[in-house]
């Protein structure tokens, strides 16, 4: 019964370092914007840095915001007869950039959450492990570190 137990264990514990691996290589974010958002163009004493805003309610905001505004203007541009009118920007940048650092920024909160719920997983899965099995994983790192 112990060695199922076991297999099980190792199994799950493979899948843990798996997913932490996966999400080890998508932490490195490549920003398009300053990542300074205000809701009035060009006023920095009332801004967010997005790169370490954890509220996912406000990043949605500002996305909404930012498409808000751009069609705004389009449409206005549109009844205004304006023809190849100028792309809207907010605060030097496009509403693309903003809406894919977005993006990026809540990739980020949601990846902080999966990786505590994986040490809360190999955690758990560590006080599972049986004296045996602990004893052929350890075996195993000295062999690897030997290599």
């Amino acid at each position: 019964m112990a060695k199922k137990t076991d297999q099980q264990t190792l199994k799950l514990i493979e899948e843990v370092k798996k997913r932490k691996a996966d999400i080890a290589k998508s932490q490195k974010p490549c920003w398009k914007t300053n990542c300074t958002f205000t809701f009035i163009e060009g006023d920095l004493g009332k801004s967010t840095n997005i790169k370490v805003e954890k509220d996912l309610v406000k990043l949605i905001g500002f996305a909404s915001f930012l498409k808000s505004r751009a069609d705004n203007y389009a449409g206005v541009a549109k009844e205004l007869a304006v023809e190849d009118a100028p792309e809207f920007a907010w605060n030097g940048f496009s509403v693309a950039d903003w809406i894919d650092d977005l993006k990026t920024r809540i990739a980020q909160i949601q990846i902080e959450t999966k990786k505590s719920k994986l040490e809360k997983l190999e955690n758990r899965l560590d006080k599972i492990i049986s004296p045996d099995l602990r004893a052929e994983m350890e075996l195993a790192a000295i062999a690897d570190e030997l290599d």
